[in-house]
């Protein structure tokens, strides 16, 4: 057994180089006097039940005015809000419309006209940007809003490791797919961390390193939340 800055490894497997799709194998990280599972606490769920609170906000984008009920997404992020974009009779005219053309110019259209074309549900894995606007007097960045729960929050920290693992992997493999290599560990949101043109085996290798990397930073975030009074023993 092995102590990495008061986390105990029970043990450490080789960095690989594994197969494309081989799933990473963490190893067995436990933090001292701290439970193996979490679940929120009393205090914690009683506020999860709370409604956010949303203001109407409106702002161009591009060729469209667009108002949206805003909410915040993250009490670490306040800057980044979630929006319910609120119904546009000349918006569903113009998606009814599109839906009737032939795939390459929808295509088209949907590159030169996002504004118009606004998803009304979440995506799956990578969220779409739709392009650069001016909110507050500040540049913004608009992008699909994917929904489930934020990691860094407490409700996103009851999962074991290998339940963390799970999710991680298949993200990165999803940028992948588009010859992109997440290089912030954190998964902030940065275009200067993307790094292309990776070969397989270096993608695997920092694939790997990013989840344990990770990893330890969860367990971290874990006892924090514990510690205050968000998280208890499950």
């Amino acid at each position: 057994m092995e102590t990495e800055d008061d986390i105990l490894v029970d043990h450490v497997p080789r960095l690989p180089s594994p197969a494309r799709n081989s799933e990473t194998q963490l190893p067995r990280y436990r933090r001292r006097r701290e439970p193996e599972r979490y679940r929120l606490s009393a205090a914690r769920l009683a506020m999860a039940q709370r409604e956010p609170p949303t203001e109407l906000v409106r702002f161009w984008f591009h060729t469209r005015h667009v108002s949206a009920h805003a909410s915040q997404i993250s009490d670490l992020h306040p800057h980044m809000l979630g929006l319910r974009i609120c119904p546009s009779t000349i918006a569903s005219f113009f998606k009814s419309v599109t839906r009737l053309l032939p795939a390459f110019v929808q295509s088209w259209v949907q590159v030169v006209f996002p504004e118009w074309l606004l998803p009304d549900c979440a995506g799956a894995i990578i969220p779409k940007s739709y392009g650069l606007l001016r909110y507050n007097g500040t540049r913004a960045m608009l992008l699909e809003y994917l929904g489930r729960i934020s990691l860094s929050a407490p409700e996103g920290a009851t999962m074991t490791l290998e339940e963390l693992s799970s999710l991680l992997q298949p993200c990165y493999r999803a940028l992948h797919a588009f010859d992109v290599h997440q290089d912030d560990a954190n998964f902030v949101l940065d275009l200067k961390s993307a790094v292309f043109h990776y070969s397989a085996d270096q993608r695997a290798a920092f694939l790997a390193s990013s989840v344990r990397h990770l990893a330890k930073h969860y367990l971290s975030m874990q006892a924090y939340y514990r510690h205050q009074g968000c998280l208890e023993a499950a």
